[in-house]
Order: structure tokens, then C-alpha cells, then sequence
């Protein structure tokens, strides 16, 4: 897949999500006036920090997709990890919001109202979460995009969660079992913040150009050396940056080989390396053939 159809794909996930949590956030307040439940409003609160987010998403992506310039020569993906950071703080708080509700609703202990008004909008919010993690996984397996994934993970917790709360709708109700609807507010409570744990952890990785796993520097390594006259392949390092990923590292020809050959050698390590990886950005750096770096590459698997 191209890169312009990778950056529509992006595009249209995030305002998938955001198109989707407008019209959740309308009916789950709704819902939450006319039942009084935790269980709605611990959704309730999910879908306002989802809005949020999705609106930082909007923005990270749309940032995150804009060509090279001047000022950013290597693009602007790390807009993604910013955002990933920004999401993290705003499920925190809303964590911390649902948390304090619920304990106050087990002190209360008050019973949902119209059980019906609130089954019906759950099952609605199941089928619309459901439809559009379906369309996220889609576009995070074409494009690998760290803020779809973030938003996947978040309404894929939804839908979890929404079948939690209808649950909690029926034993509250039915079986009068009130301390439900409080105990389940502060299970999501806790289940947010550990979503914002790998959150966290994937933004920072992005941010502190983490390295791209062993797997993948090892096979970027054996594509540059299935190329004919490539001797050896050494300091390599990798990066990743939003929708786009980095790699550089040096291979050694022996000293005979002309400049145009080794022109037209470099040309071909770059197009084996993207015909696997499209995405990725390829610097290398030609040197003549040394075997001392041959046993320091073995010995440190670059």
C-alpha cells in the first residue's frame, strides 16, 4: 500500500471514532439522567475522554501525515506520540472522576431507573463500537499508526465494557442488587489506568526513538546482505516515527568495486528493503570492506 492511501486510511479511522463518539456521548447522557446508573455514567465518562481523544487524534494524525519539510526533515510522526501522551493524561483523570462517583454511589446505594432506556442504549453502543473496531484493525494492519492503535484500544475496552454494563443494568435492577452498579464503576475505573499504562509506554518508545524490534533489524540486515557484492552490513540502528519508520547502517564492498557499481549497489539495498518494509526510510553509508568490522557486526547481531 502507498503512502497517500496509508495517510486516507488514518484519516478515515479518525474520524470514524470521532463521528461514533459524538453520537455515543449524546445517547449515554440520555440514558444517564433517565436511569441514574454508575454503570451508564462510568460509559458515559469513557465516551467523553474517547471524544477527547479522538480529537487529539484528529490533530496528531493529520499533523503526523504531513509531508517532510525544512523544518522537520524527517517528517512530523512523532505528533502521534504526543498525542498518545495527551490521551493518557485525560483517561487518568477520567479515571480518577469515575472512581470517586462509584464509591459515593456504593455509600448512596440508590437502585437504576427506566432499566429499559438504559439496555437499549448499551446494545446500541455494543454494535457501533463493535462495527468500528473492526474498521481500526483494518487500518492498524495497513498502516501500523500508533494513535489508531491507541483509539483501538480504547473501544475495544468499550465494547468489553459495555456488556459489563448491561450486566450491571440487569442484576441491579432484578435482582436488587445495587452494590453492582458501584463495584463495576470502579472495576473500569482501574481498567482505564491500565490502559493508559501501554499507552504510555508506546508513545514514550516513539518519542525516545526506541529501536524497532531484533526481528526486524536482523531481517533489514540479511536483505542488505542478500544483495551480490555487499561484504558485510555494521552499524545499524532504527527508529520509528509515527506512520513512517527509519533505518541507517553501513555496508562494506570490496575496495575494487567502481563508484557507479557501487551507486547502482546501494540503489538496490534500498528498493529489496522497501519492496518489505514501503514505509520505511533507508540511509546508507558505503565504506570499503573490513573484516574487523565483520566479527564486531557478528558479535553484536547490528
Amino acid at each position: 500500500m502507498n503512502e497517500k492511501k496509508r495517510n486516507r486510511l488514518m484519516i478515515l479511522a479518525g474520524l470514524g471514532s470521532l463521528i461514533t463518539t459524538c453520537f455515543l456521548l449524546i445517547i449515554k447522557a440520555i440514558a444517564f439522567v433517565g436511569t441514574g446508573s454508575v454503570a451508564i455514567l462510568s460509559g458515559l465518562f469513557d465516551s467523553v475522554q474517547d471524544f477527547m481523544t479522538s480529537m487529539i487524534n484528529m490533530v496528531a494524525v493529520h499533523q503526523a501525515v504531513q509531508p517532510a519539510d525544512k523544518a522537520h526533515r524527517f517528517g512530523h510522526g512523532k505528533a502521534q506520540g504526543i498525542g498518545g501522551l495527551l490521551q493518557a493524561f485525560i483517561i487518568s483523570v477520567s479515571a480518577v472522576l469515575l472512581f470517586v462517583e462509584s464509591i459515593l454511589h456504593l455509600l448512596r446505594s440508590e437502585s437504576v431507573q427506566r432499566i429499559g432506556l438504559g439496555i437499549w442504549v448499551t446494545l446500541i453502543a455494543i454494535a457501533l463500537t463493535g462495527i468500528l473496531v473492526v474498521f481500526q484493525n483494518y487500518v492498524i494492519r495497513e498502516t501500523k499508526a500508533l494513535s489508531i492503535k491507541a483509539d483501538r484500544a480504547h473501544y475495544a475496552g468499550d465494547t468489553l465494557m459495555n456488556i459489563g454494563i448491561l450486566i450491571s443494568l440487569l442484576m441491579s435492577h432484578y435482582l436488587s442488587w445495587t452494590w453492582v452498579d458501584g463495584v463495576f464503576g470502579i472495576v473500569v475505573a482501574f481498567y482505564l489506568l491500565y490502559t493508559v499504562w501501554g499507552i504510555m509506554q508506546e508513545a514514550c518508545a516513539m518519542l525516545m526513538d526506541k529501536e524497532l524490534s531484533v526481528e526486524i533489524r536482523d531481517e533489514i540486515r540479511e536483505l542488505a546482505l542478500s544483495v551480490p557484492l555487499v561484504k558485510n552490513v555494521s552499524s545499524l540502528r532504527t527508529r520509528e516515527g509515527g506512520n513512517k519508520r527509519f533505518v541507517q547502517f553501513n555496508v562494506q564492498f570490496d575496495g575494487r568495486v567502481s563508484l557507479q557499481k557501487t551507486h547502482d549497489q546501494l540503489d538496490e539495498i534500498e528498493r529489496v528493503i522497501r519492496a518489505k518494509y514501503p514505509e520505511m526510510e533507508v540511509i546508507i553509508h558505503a565504506e570499503p570492506f573490513d573484516p574487523a568490522k565483520q566479527k564486531k557486526g557478528k558479535k553484536c547481531r547490528v
